[in-house]
C-alpha cells in the first residue's frame, strides 16, 4: 500500500505544476524556468510511472482551464500535448512502447521538426473557408479567438486545395526573434521572453492590438477531417499545408531509427541560434498516419509522437564584443556581449567570463559560437567554445594593459585579478563605491538607485559619500529634471534621512573596503563595539597586531581595513560620516562560532532578514556547503546544496526550525 507521505509529495507536485501552468497557459507569464518546470514534470510522471496507485491523484490537464474572458468552445479532436524525451534513452523507450502495442508486427518510420517555442492554435476550415479558431485551452475545451486570427502571417482565410468538406488545421502561433526585439522596445512593460508576447497578442479581448503584433503560424498537424484517409503519412499533410498556403519550417526530416532521431536533435540545437524564431526542441512523430491511428493517445498525450527537449540550462550562441567591467575594489572582469538567445525561458544578451584566466584557458574569442549555462538564478556563463564553427583567422583575446579610466591595470599575483591603479582616482570604481554604499545590504536608501546617483555624480551634486547628505542644497534643480519632480525628490529625501540610522556593522560593510565583506563587518562592529570607540581609534590609530589578534578576520581583512584608513581622503571621509550618521551599536547576543547557509526561498523571513537574524545570534555565514558547514537551512525549492549538504551528513533544518533555533 502506498504511504500517506508519498501521497502528499506527488500532491504538492501536482498543485506547484498547475499553478505554474495557469501562469503560462492563461495568464501569458512564466513564473519559472523552464529548467525548473521540466525538472518538476519530470518528478511528476517518474512517480506516477513508478506507483501507479498514485494515478487516483492525477489532477493535471493538458494546458490549463480556458480565460473566462472567451468564449469556451469543445474541440471536435481533444488537442492533446506530447510526452518529453530528454535523452536517447527516452528516445528508445518511446519506440520500445511502441513496438510492444503493435506487438512488433508492423515497420514504421519518423519524421522529425522543429519544435517551435509558441502558443498552440487549432484553425476550423469548411468548405475551404476559415470559420474558427481555437486555443489549446485544456485540450477538451478552447478559446474562441477566432476574431483574433485573421492578420497572423501564415494564415490563409481560404484553402485553395482540399477536397474535404471540413478540415482542422492545428500549429504554433510565435514571434520572429527581430520582431520580439523591435515589439519590447516599443513596450513600457516588456515581455519576459518571445511566447510570452505570442500568447499575450493572441489573446487580447481588442482585436486590433493582436493585428498590430507581428505574429506568425506554422502547422504541426491536423485534428478533426471528414476523410480519415486523406492522408496517408505525415510527410504527404506538410505537402497539402504547402500548396495551401501555409508556412513551414522546412526543417522536416525522414528518419528510420531512434539514433537517426537523436542525431538530428543534436545538430538541430546547433543550429539554434541561427533559426529565425524560439526553438526549444524537435518533435518526432511516426510518419505513417494508418499506424498513428492504430496506437491511438492517452488521455493527455498521443502514443506516436514524442517531444525532444533541449536542455533547458543552455544554449548556444555567437559573441558579438567582449567589454570590461571595473569594480568598486578595481577589479577588471571581462563580460561576453552576445547574439540574444533564450536560455530557460529568459532572453540572455550577456554572460560572465570570470576573469582573463578563464578566457585563455578556454581559448575564448569575439566571433565564437559559444555555450551558454544558466542554471536557475545563477548569471548566465560561457561554459566552451564549439570549436567546430569557429571560422579562420578569429583573433586570440588579449587582455587589457589600461582600464577604462586610461589608468595602468595592475595584476595581483596571490588572486590572478587584474586591477587598475588609479584607485580613488579611478572614476569608475568611485562609481561602483557609491552604487555599493546606498545598496539594500548597506545604506539602503530607497529610490536612490543606480541611475539616479550616477546622474547626481554626472551633474556634479555628488562628488563623494558626504554629498549624499546634502543633497538638499540641489532641491531646486533636482525638482526640475526630466522624470522627477517635488514628490520624487521628498521620497529621495525622507529615504536618505531614514537611512542615517545604521547599526554599526552595516555602516563598515556601506564604506566597501576590499576583503570586508557581511561576516567580517560583523566581526569588526564586535571590536569597535559603538561609534565613539571607532571614532577614537580611527584617529589615534587601529593597531595591526590587534587586528590581527582577532578571530576570524584574517590576515588579508586586516591589512586592507589599515590601507584604507591610511588614506588621508579615505580616513577624513569616514570621519565625517560617523559625524552625520547615528550609527547604534551592533547586538551580538551570544557567540556560537557556528556556520550556516541558506539555500530556497524562505516564506516566513526574507533572505537578508534571516541572515541578520542569525549574524545578531553569532553564526558565521557562508555561501557554500562544504564539510565544514554546522547549518544549512531549506526553504523552499532548496536545489543542488541539500544533496550535497545529504552526502556529507550535515544538520538540516527548515525556516521554522531555524527561527526556533535563534529564538
Amino acid at each position: 500500500m502506498i504511504n500517506k507521505k508519498l501521497i502528499s509529495d506527488f500532491k504538492k507536485i501536482q498543485s506547484e505544476l498547475m499553478k505554474l501552468n495557469k501562469s503560462y497557459y492563461q495568464e501569458s507569464i512564466s513564473e519559472e524556468s523552464d529548467h525548473y518546470y521540466d525538472q518538476l514534470k519530470k518528478k511528476n510522471n517518474q512517480l506516477l510511472k513508478d506507483y501507479k496507485e498514485l494515478k487516483d491523484y492525477d489532477i493535471l490537464t493538458v494546458g490549463f482551464t480556458p480565460s473566462e474572458k472567451f468564449s469556451k468552445v469543445k474541440h471536435i479532436v481533444p488537442m492533446l500535448s506530447l510526452a518529453n524525451a530528454f535523452d536517447k534513452k527516452d528516445l528508445e523507450e518511446f519506440e520500445e512502447k511502441i513496438n510492444n502495442f503493435l506487438n512488433n508486427t508492423v515497420s514504421f518510420s519518423y519524421i522529425s521538426d522543429l519544435k517551435i517555442d509558441g502558443v498552440s492554435l487549432s484553425i476550423h476550415y469548411k468548405n475551404n473557408k476559415l470559420v474558427k479558431a481555437l486555443t489549446r485551452g485544456d485540450g477538451i475545451i478552447g478559446e474562441d479567438v477566432t476574431e483574433n486570427i485573421l492578420n497572423i502571417n501564415g494564415i490563409p482565410k481560404e484553402l485553395k486545395s482540399s477536397e474535404n468538406k471540413e478540415i482542422e488545421i492545428r500549429g504554433e502561433v510565435f514571434i520572429n526573434k527581430q520582431d520580439f526585439e523591435k515589439l519590447n522596445k516599443n513596450e513600457t512593460n516588456q515581455f519576459a521572453n518571445a511566447r510570452n508576447a505570442a500568447s499575450g497578442s493572441l489573446r487580447q479581448l481588442n482585436p486590433a492590438i493582436t493585428y498590430s503584433r507581428p505574429l506568425n503560424f506554422i502547422p504541426h498537424g491536423y485534428g478533426n477531417i471528414t476523410d480519415k484517409n486523406t492522408f496517408k503519412s505525415y510527410d504527404i499533410f506538410l505537402e497539402f499545408c504547402k500548396k495551401n498556403g501555409f508556412n513551414l519550417t522546412n526543417n522536416s526530416k525522414k528518419l528510420k531509427t531512434t539514433s537517426e532521431v537523436y542525431k538530428y536533435v543534436k545538430e538541430i540545437e546547433n543550429i539554434r541560434i541561427d533559426v529565425p524564431y524560439d526553438i526549444d526542441g524537435v518533435v518526432t512523430k511516426l510518419n505513417e498516419i494508418s499506424v498513428q491511428q492504430r496506437l491511438g493517445d492517452t488521455s493527455k498525450y498521443p502514443r506516436w509522437a514524442i517531444a525532444s527537449k533541449f536542455d533547458s540550462n543552455k544554449a548556444l550562441t555567437k559573441i558579438e564584443k567582449i567589454d570590461i567591467q571595473v569594480g568598486r575594489t578595481g577589479a577588471l572582469t571581462p563580460v561576453a556581449r552576445l547574439q540574444s538567445i533564450n536560455v530557460g525561458g529568459v532572453i540572455v544578451s550577456n554572460a560572465t567570463l570570470h576573469n582573463f584566466e578563464e578566457i585563455e584557458r578556454k581559448d575564448v574569442r569575439v566571433g565564437d559560437y559559444v555555450w551558454i549555462e544558466r542554471a536557475g538564478d545563477v548569471i548566465p556563463y560561457v561554459r566552451n567554445v564549439e570549436l567546430k564553427k569557429r571560422i579562420k583567422n578569429l583573433k586570440k583575446y588579449k587582455r587589457p594593459e589600461y582600464c577604462l579610466c586610461g589608468n595602468k591595470v595592475s595584476v595581483n599575483k596571490t588572486d590572478a585579478v587584474l586591477r587598475c591603479s588609479g584607485e580613488e582616482k579611478c572614476k569608475f570604481q568611485f562609481e561602483e563605491n557609491l552604487i555599493h554604499f546606498i545598496s539594500r545590504k548597506a545604506l539602503n536608501i530607497d529610490g536612490l538607485g543606480k541611475k539616479i546617483i550616477l546622474k547626481f555624480v554626472e551633474l556634479g551634486y555628488v562628488k563623494n559619500k558626504v554629498d549624499i547628505f546634502n543633497i538638499s542644497k540641489y532641491e531646486k534643480k533636482i525638482i526640475k529634471l526630466e522624470g522627477f519632480g517635488d514628490k520624487s525628490y521628498e521620497n529621495i529625501f525622507n529615504s536618505i534621512n531614514k537611512s542615517k540610522i545604521i547599526n554599526l556593522d552595516k555602516f563598515i560593510y556601506s564604506l566597501g573596503i576590499r576583503h570586508i565583506g557581511e561576516n567580517n563587518s560583523l566581526i569588526l562592529a564586535n571590536y569597535f563595539l559603538n561609534k565613539n570607540r571607532l571614532t577614537q581609534m580611527i584617529k589615534t590609530g587601529i593597531s595591526i597586531n590587534k587586528l590581527l589578534e582577532i578571530d576570524g578576520l584574517g590576515d588579508k581583512a586586516s591589512y586592507s581595513l589599515i590601507n584604507y584608513l591610511a588614506n588621508d581622503t579615505n580616513k577624513e571621509e569616514v570621519l565625517k560620516l560617523i559625524e552625520i550618521l547615528d550609527i547604534n551599536k551592533t547586538d551580538i547576543i551570544n557567540s556560537l562560532n557556528k556556520s550556516i547557509v541558506f539555500t530556497g526561498t524562505l516564506e516566513e523571513l526574507s533572505r537578508d532578514e534571516a541572515k541578520q537574524l542569525a549574524k545578531n545570534h553569532g553564526f558565521k555565514i557562508l555561501s557554500t556547503v562544504n564539510s565544514k558547514l554546522d547549518y544549512l537551512i531549506v526553504g523552499k525549492k532548496p536545489g543542488s546544496k541539500l544533496k550535497i549538504a545529504n552526502k556529507l551528513k550535515i544538520k538540516v533544518l527548515t525556516e521554522k526550525d531555524f527561527i526556533k533555533l535563534v529564538n
